[in-house]
């Protein structure tokens, strides 16, 4: 199956936990390596830098911009507050610290709220990348499938989706991408009523 060629790549670290979850064919990470490249999914808790984490990740090996912490954006689920303004509620990808929008990759934390915080605390070099907070343009495609903890939250998918649409690539990775996720849960949901139905 070829992949969608992105212009910026795409490291998820995802927590050791989330391979195990029940529910785990829901798990979205796994159409974004499926379907991206380059995008590497990094399984742990914690890597000792960026480099680290970067290992192995041959796409974007050797290439010095990489391999700078603040070239790169994370995505992260926490305060809307930066000093004493408040990040706009309309749709879209806010830098917390202000500065120009130019960055070279982007990092997600894949896992329950709980596990992102782990993986954010675990990994101190996290706060030398840029962080971003997204406003998604609607809520989750996961539904009742999986509870979100606030109503701005959406899968790791929705996430890389919408974060890529608005830093300026194709919205057309979007769409499919968010019609592989729905296709999954469509999937996921008629198996569900197929094991009730059994037992």
């Amino acid at each position: 199956m070829s992949k969608t060629i992105l212009p910026i790549p795409i490291l998820v670290l995802q927590h050791p936990q989330e391979p195990s979850r029940k529910d785990h064919a829901v798990s979205s990470a796994s159409i974004l390596l499926e379907n991206l490249h380059p995008c590497e999914v990094k399984v742990g808790l914690s890597w000792r830098n960026l480099e680290s984490a970067l290992k192995n990740f041959e796409a974007i090996n050797g290439i010095d911009e990489f391999k700078k912490p603040s070239n790169w954006g994370t995505l992260y689920l926490g305060t809307q507050k930066q000093g004493e303004e408040r990040i706009s509620h309309e749709p879209g990808l806010y830098f917390l610290d202000k500065k120009d929008e130019s960055i070279c990759g982007i990092i997600l934390l894949d896992g329950t709220w709980a596990q992102a915080k782990t993986l954010w605390w675990r990994n101190a070099w996290l706060l030398k990348t840029r962080r971003m907070h997204l406003i998604p343009k609607q809520k989750s495609l996961y539904g009742n499938v999986r509870k979100e903890p606030r109503p701005e939250c959406v899968s790791t998918l929705e996430a890389a989706a919408e974060t890529l649409s608005f830093l300026g690539v194709e919205e057309s990775i979007e769409i499919l991408l968010k019609e592989k996720f729905s296709e999954q849960l469509k999937n996921y949901k008629s198996s569900r009523i197929i094991i009730t139905k059994k037992y």
